[in-house]
Order: structure tokens, then sequence, then C-alpha cells
């Protein structure tokens, strides 16, 4: 009985089924194996019919395949998705990085009010700065770049502002004495009033600049260029202006009062009732120069290019235009008292109401010149050629014209009285009417 009990026992506790982890293996296992031999066939047929071994092989494959390219897919897109990550990224590093750094505006404010608290800036970009009323007493800017920018009664005394940049720039009533403006640039600058006296503006090119009434006194000007400038009424007193150029620029009533002007090109300026007294113009050009009422007493002209100039009623008392050329030029009721014109070349020139008392022409070149009614006391034409030259009604009274070349001159109604005329060829000269050297009247 007790046998029977333990048998009966151990039936309850040992069931029929499997262990729960063997069931589960079972079932993995015929789930892999339903899938390396799926069932095709209809749900209604329930007879299973086998698949042939090299179309389960082609199915594998092709499951192989499609798991390998949604592998490759999803790492393209991972990449992709992290490429774009790192785009914006960096899009916003750089926008915030935009953010914090300061505009072109704001740096030109730093660097500028950086120039006005230190005084150096070398080299530096400040053009269309606003540099008005500024205190710039010594400042270092070396070739800056002040193009455009406004320095209107600024402040500029002994600046270093060599080879400096300032084309359109405002230096209108601005203090630049003594600064140094060595290669400077002031094309089209705007320079009225300024005051550049004692400064060095040695190569400075001012073409075209604007200086009216600018104080450039003792300035240092030489080989500047100022084509086209425009100096009217600018004082240039005692200024050194050697070998520069100023050629059309305006001079007008300008002021070089003992100006060093040697070499200088002035051709076709505007230099009316300019004041050019005891100026040094040696070799200077000076062709088709407006000089009316210039005033150019004591001046050097030695060997000066006066073509065609026009010194109409200009005072050249006491000049030296020894061997200038003044071909052409016109001196009506020009003052050339005690002037010396000694071997000047005066061929054609108009001489016509002319003060010439006391010149000096000996040697001197008058072809065909006119000299009606000039003032030609005690001059001195010896050697002087005055062939065809019209002397209608001059006054030679007590004038040297010995061994003097007068063929074909006109000498109607002149005043000979006490001339000397030793030695002249004086062959086809009309001398209807004129006082001859004994006090008579010549008459055919």
């Amino acid at each position: 009985m007790n046998r029977d009990l333990l048998n009966n026992s151990r039936h309850m506790v040992e069931p029929q089924s499997k262990h729960p982890i063997e069931e589960k293996t079972t079932l993995v296992g015929k789930a892999f194996h339903s899938l390396t031999r799926p069932n095709f066939s209809s749900p209604l047929d329930k007879t299973q019919s086998p698949i042939p071994p090299e179309r389960q092989k082609t199915i594998i494959l092709v499951g192989i395949t499609l798991l390998a390219s949604l592998a490759v897919l999803s790492t393209l897109i991972a990449i992709s998705i992290s490429r774009e990550n790192h785009r914006l990224s960096d899009r916003l590093q750089t926008e915030k990085s935009r953010q914090q750094q300061p505009s072109e505006i704001e740096k030109k404010q730093r660097l500028q009010q950086k120039t006005l608290n230190t005084r150096q800036c070398p080299e530096c970009d400040l053009s269309g700065a606003n540099l008005r009323d500024a205190n710039l007493r010594d400042a270092y800017l070396w070739k800056a770049n002040l193009s455009n920018a406004d320095l209107s009664d600024a402040y500029l005394e002994n600046a270093d502002l060599r080879g400096v940049k300032l084309e359109g720039a405002d230096l209108g009533y601005a203090m630049l004495k003594g600064a140094n403006l060595g290669y400077a640039n002031f094309v089209r600058a705007r320079i009225a009033n300024t005051d550049l006296s004692n400064a060095n503006l040695w190569q400075a090119n001012l073409r075209e600049a604007h200086l009216v009434d600018a104080n450039l006194q003792q300035a240092d000007l030489r080989g500047a260029k100022l084509e086209g400038a425009n100096l009217r009424s600018a004082s240039l007193v005692q200024a050194n202006l050697e070998s520069a150029v100023l050629l059309g620029a305006n001079l007008e009533e300008a002021n070089f009062h003992q100006a060093s002007l040697k070499g200088a090109n002035l051709a076709k300026t505007q230099m009316t009732r300019a004041d050019l007294g005891y100026a040094n113009l040696q070799k200077a050009t000076l062709g088709d120069a407006q000089l009316s009422e210039a005033n150019l007493e004591s001046a050097d002209l030695t060997e000066a290019k006066l073509w065609v100039a026009k010194l109409e009623n200009a005072n050249l008392s006491n000049a030296i235009l020894e061997k200038a050329k003044l071909g052409f030029a016109k001196l009506k009721g020009a003052n050339l008292e005690n002037a010396n014109l000694t071997d000047a070349i005066l061929e054609g020139v108009i001489l016509e109401d002319a003060n010439l008392e006391d010149a000096n022409l000996e040697g001197a070149k008058l072809e065909r010149a006119n000299l009606l009614g000039a003032y030609l006391k005690d001059a001195n034409l010896k050697e002087a050629n005055l062939q065809g030259a019209d002397l209608r009604g001059a006054n030679l009274q007590e004038a040297n014209l010995r061994n003097a070349y007068l063929q074909g001159a006109n000498l109607r109604g002149a005043n000979l009285k006490g001339a000397s005329l030793r030695g002249a060829n004086l062959r086809d000269v009309d001398l209807t009417g004129a006082i001859l050297p004994n006090g008579k009247v010549f008459s055919k």
C-alpha cells in the first residue's frame, strides 16, 4: 500500500509536459526552421509541398542582400544626419561669432578713438573718418589712409604725415604748421585757409587741390605736383618750389615774394596780379602763362621760357631776364625799367608803350618786335638785332645803339636825340619825322 502511494505521488509531481526552457528552445527552433523553409502553399491547401533547395538558397541570398542594403542605407542616413548636424553647428557658431565681432563702422570708430588717444596710427585705415577739430599735434600717421576724411579745423602741428593718403579729404582751416607731408597725396583735397607754413611737402601730390587763401609760407614744395590746383590768393612767401609742376594752376593774386621757383613748370598758369617780387625763376617754364599786372620786380628770370606769355602792365623793373625766351610775348604797358635783357630772345614781342628806361638789351634779338611808343631812354641796345622792328614814336634819347642791326626798322617819329648810332646798320630804315641824335628832325 505504501508503495502504491509513493508511485502515485511521483506521478503527480512529474507532469507529462516538457520543462518550460526546453519548450522555448523547441519553439525557437521551429521558428527558424519555418523561416528557412517558408511555406508558400495556400492556407486552404492542407498538404504542404516541399521547396527545392536552389530556391531556398536564392531566397536566403535575397534576404541577406536586403538586410545588407538596409544596413548600408541606415549607415548613410546616419552619416547624412551627422554631417547636417555639423553644418548646423558650424553655421550657428559662425553666426554667433559674427554677432560677437564688431562691424566695420565700429572698428573704424574704435580705431579713430585709439588714434585720438595715442596719436599713433601708422599705415592704418581711417578713410572717411570724422576728425574735425581733433588734436593730433605731433601725431605719427605715417602712410595712413585718410582719404575723404574730415580734418577741418584739426590741429596737426608738427605731425608726421609722410606718404599719407588724403585724396578728397577736407583740411579747411586745419593747422599743419611744420608738419611733415613728404610724398603725401592731396589729390582734389580741400585745403582752403589751411596753415601749412614751414611744412614739408616735398614731392607731395596736390593735383587739383583747393588751396585758396592757404598759408604756405616757407613751405618746402620741391618737386611737388600742383597741376590744376587752385592757389588763388595763397601765401607762398619764401616757399621752395624748385622743380615743382604747376601746369594750368590758378595762382591769381598768389604771393610768391622771394619764393624759389627755379626750374618750375608754370606753363598756362593763371597768375594775374600775382606777387613774384624777388622770386627765383631761373630756367622756369612760363609759356602761355597769364601774368598781366603781376609783380616781378627784381625777379630772377635768367633763361626762363616765356613764349607767348601775357605780361601786359606787369612790373618787371630791375628784373633779370638774361637769355630769357620771350618770343611773341605780350608786354604792352609793362614796366621793364632797369631790367637786364642781355641776349634775350624777344622776336615778335609786343612792347608797345612799355617802359624800358635804362634797360640792358645788349645783344637782344628783337626782330619784328613791336616797340610802338616804347620808352627806351638811356637803354642799352648795343649789338641788338632790331631788324624789321616797329619803333614808331619810341623814345630813344641817349640810348646806346652802337653796332645795332636796324635794317628795315620803322623809326618814324622816334626820338633819337643824344643816341649813339655808331656802327649801326640803318639800311632801309624809315626815319621820317624822327628826331636825330643831333636834335634835328629828319625829313626826306
